[in-house]
């Protein structure tokens, strides 16, 4: 970690970068499958279910990960067909954002999503939104992230319905004027955390021309930090990391890659690379209500996702 930047990017650099992010996430798979940092079970199935998008999406051949994570998730379903952030089988404590992430997995992994999208469906509220569900969390329970994960979940499976334009109608009635969604310190406090899920949605929607689109990859660009960054340095603070902020916003961006933003994303990815560790991962910082819950596993399957989305992009 730290040193010049890279001069320029290839196609090696890459994927070696992810090969060794890669292997950084099966290091840290267990016996069950789950994918967690040091035993820590507070977040073990929003991590594995995040870890294994980014092996999908790396296109590394680990079959042997991606089965053995899939089976411990399909196990970590609920009979009504929703997910909880850890192990819970109590039908109160589910999560919407796990449950969204999770039909993406058994989506991509041809499994049976019909249960898991009739939850989603038969949760919206009225004004069109998802609430998060987790009965601890008091503040902040209709996030624009939690509608954003169902709506680029479902759209994703080609789901598209007055489910659909309702939730749209919600984020759009919540948008601010720079473009953004806001941040919430419960949400990995960055707005970036909304827009990586909510511009592809948008995408996949039909509205990548749409000035609501336009102005939140604009309020992204002009935030970059003169070294490629996104947000300020956390390292003193129980924050989310900046590599973590980072990776959501190149996944942002990268929604809709474009010559005129080629090298805000470059600039962005050359930081990221170079802000790998050894071991292949990168520092997540800390989850804000849990000071000492490290936030690695989330940080490294980011990153690996925003590094694989631009060399599919660019090369």
């Amino acid at each position: 970690m730290g040193g010049n930047f890279l001069e320029s990017l290839d196609i090696n650099k890459l994927d070696e970068t992810i090969n060794n992010a890669v292997c950084y996430l099966k290091n840290n798979q267990k016996k069950d499958g789950s994918v967690m940092l040091n035993n820590d079970s507070r977040w073990q199935v929003w991590e594995t279910a995040n870890s294994l998008l980014g092996v999908i999406d790396s296109r590394e051949k680990e079959k042997k990960f991606i089965d053995k994570t899939l089976n411990f998730l399909l196990k970590a379903q609920r009979k009504d067909g929703s997910f909880s952030y850890t192990l819970s089988y109590d039908i109160d404590n589910y999560c919407m954002e796990t449950t969204s992430t999770c039909l993406l997995v058994l989506e991509k992994l041809k499994q049976d999503t019909t249960k898991c999208i009739n939850f989603i469906l038969n949760k919206q509220n009225k004004d069109g939104s998802w609430e998060i569900g987790i009965p601890d969390m008091i503040k902040h329970r209709f996030w624009p992230s939690i509608t954003g994960h169902v709506l680029n979940s479902l759209l994703s499976l080609n789901i598209s319905n007055e489910n659909i334009s309702k939730g749209f109608d919600y984020l759009f009635q919540k948008q601010l004027t720079d473009g953004s969604w806001g941040s919430s310190w419960i949400y990995y406090d960055t707005p970036y955390y909304s827009t990586y899920v909510i511009l592809p949605a948008l995408k996949l929607y039909g509205l990548e021309n749409d000035k609501r689109f336009k102005n939140c990859i604009k309020f992204i660009e002009k935030n970059q930090n003169k070294d490629g960054s996104w947000c300020m340095d956390t390292t003193d603070k129980p924050r989310p990391s900046k590599s973590l902020r980072t990776s959501l916003a190149l996944n942002s961006l990268l929604v809709s890659p474009r010559n005129l933003n080629k090298n805000i994303i470059n600039n962005g990815i050359k930081w990221l690379l170079n802000d790998q560790r050894t071991d292949g991962s990168w520092d997540g910082g800390y989850f804000v209500n849990w000071p000492e819950k490290k936030e690695d596993i989330l940080a490294t399957s980011y990153a690996i996702r925003s590094i694989s989305k631009f060399r599919e992009s660019f090369f």
